[in-house]
């Protein structure tokens, strides 16, 4: 069921397009921590 809208309005969609990743190391560059090509994080849970 289409949403209600006082406007006759048509949805504006692209087509998925599937994009390449950056390399790892590249990814890791913006990371405030990392050890052995994975992202660390502070413990949330004790």
């Amino acid at each position: 069921m289409p949403m209600a809208h006082p406007h006759d309005v048509g949805l504006r969609l692209r087509e998925d397009e599937a994009l390449a990743l950056p390399p790892r190391d590249q990814l890791l560059a913006n990371a405030p921590a990392q050890a052995g090509g994975l992202f660390l994080v502070p413990r949330v849970i004790e």
